[in-house]
């Protein structure tokens, strides 16, 4: 499975729903065995005051329980941080990202 699932959160949301989400993560990565590539991101947009969060597509069954949809994986200009998950997961699902 390849695909990506993303929620968008309203700044009054975003970190409330962000720790849940967190919360629900643990069990089912330590669960699963800390599978490499099961991780969650989030990106701010302070234009919009919105914050997204993405789910690789490893932490789908996470996504589904919080009424994420799936979403495009073209991650070209946009600002990606960890939200949750292996730090090596990063060029697990990035190879081709630059370093910055």
């Amino acid at each position: 499975m390849t695909t990506w699932f993303s929620i968008e959160l309203d700044d009054n949301e975003a970190a409330k729903t962000s720790q849940r989400v967190m919360d629900a993560f643990m069990p089912k990565y330590i669960g699963s065995g800390r599978p490499l590539g099961m991780a969650i991101f989030s990106s701010h947009n302070a234009d919009k005051n919105t914050t997204t969060l993405y789910f690789a597509p490893k932490a789908a069954s996470l996504a589904m329980q919080f009424g994420a949809d799936a979403c495009d994986s073209d991650f070209v200009d946009i600002e990606l941080a960890l939200l949750v998950g292996d730090e090596s997961s990063i060029d697990y699902l990035f190879p081709d990202a630059n370093s910055k």
